[in-house]
């Protein structure tokens, strides 16, 4: 239970002074709070956690004991059930692309515990938090989309929704990242309708696992997906229509047929190319910044964001933010049957090295 490795530490060998019950009922009556103050919900005790000191690859992950995080009026304390491995925490791992590490530490990450993807029960809540009570039990995003792979994480209300009975941990913890990820591209970018065609780049990884179930069970599209030989028959399961090995052939761009909406969540065609399989009036969506260098990957957004301004096709680039009414949306499909979490591979809280070198090496298939 992970319950257990959380422990008080005595406030006397701390060695800093004790507050008296008359000071700390002031503190907590204050209206205005200074901003260290607001955020009260503190604790000397210490969790469990999975964390890095330096960026690299999977080795540089280890367990630690870290201090549980303090949480403020408007946020929330989960105690996490299960816990989810997608690119972007590859990304925060490595500090690649090196851009990232001006948000999350230049030199080494400012938070070192990973993850961002969870499932949990609400621990503790905000003063000013309504939406959730203490016993709540969730699904969502951590605050900063850093800390989730510890036994305690703080959690932004904005980004989290009831998990229902019918939906497990692991697959609550797995989902929310890629599958809001898929639903933004689709639906609020690539605005797509029924009956269309559409062509997923990338069918077998995090995000495209969730945008081939949504563009064909969801929104009734025709589906082609491109992914590895490997993964082919797990894509079809999903429901794509026809499904290409990237690496045999044949090659998407020279089979004469043409798409309303393709989504290029692998990174690795040129623009030009993919334009030349799209409809007059068909829409091309990069998700994320895959595909680029080290240093800023983000050569093909800006050219697309400027090339849309002269051209008949609909270029489009997006960051996608995980919200409650997304996850409500997805929570829908998921009790709906027509979204599956699809779990390639569970891991102890103690694997996670394994687990993202599993990533890392390719060897995973679905989430």
């Amino acid at each position: 239970d992970r319950d257990q490795g959380t422990k008080e530490r005595d406030p006397q060998r701390s060695g800093k002074p004790q507050e008296t019950r008359t000071q700390r009922s002031k503190r907590s009556s204050d209206p205005n709070p200074t901003p260290s103050a607001q955020r009260a919900f503190t604790s000397n005790a210490t969790m469990r956690a999975i964390t890095h000191d330096v960026y690299g690859n999977s080795e540089v992950l280890h367990m630690s004991d870290v201090p549980v995080p303090s949480h403020s009026n408007k946020e929330v304390l989960v105690k996490v059930k299960s816990a989810g491995l997608h690119k972007g925490n590859w990304h925060l791992m490595t500090g690649i692309p090196y851009i990232v590490r001006l948000a999350f530490g230049f030199s080494r990450p400012s938070n070192k515990v990973m993850g961002s993807d969870i499932s949990g029960v609400i621990d503790k809540v905000g003063g000013n938090v309504t939406t959730f009570k203490v016993g709540d039990e969730v699904f969502g995003t951590t605050k900063g989309d850093q800390g989730g792979w510890a036994e305690l994480c703080v959690c932004d209300p904005n980004q989290l929704t009831i998990k229902p009975p019918s939906i497990n941990w692991n697959d609550a913890g797995a989902v929310p990242t890629s599958a809001v990820t898929a639903l933004e591209a689709l639906r609020d970018v690539g605005n797509v309708k029924p009956g269309q065609k559409v062509l997923i780049i990338g069918a077998s990884g995090g995000v495209g696992i969730y945008a081939v179930q949504l563009a064909k069970h969801t929104f009734s599209c025709e589906v082609t997906g491109v992914c590895s030989g490997a993964k082919a028959d797990m894509v079809r399961t999903l429901g794509a229509d026809y499904v290409i090995d990237y690496a045999q052939g044949p090659d998407v761009t020279t089979l004469g047929k043409s798409y309303d909406l393709i989504l290029d969540i692998a990174g690795d065609r040129t623009v030009s190319s993919m334009r030349k399989i799209l409809t007059p009036d068909g829409t091309l969506v990069l998700v994320g910044g895959e595909g680029g260098n080290k240093i800023a990957p983000f050569g093909r957004m800006i050219y697309m964001s400027l090339a849309n301004r002269f051209v008949k096709h609909n270029l489009k680039v997006f960051m996608s933010v995980v919200t409650t009414a997304l996850m409500e949306f997805i929570k829908g499909e998921m009790e709906a049957g027509r979204l599956k979490a699809h779990v390639g591979r569970e891991y102890s809280f103690e694997d996670a090295r394994k687990a993202m070198a599993d990533h890392e090496e390719g060897k995973l298939a679905g989430k």
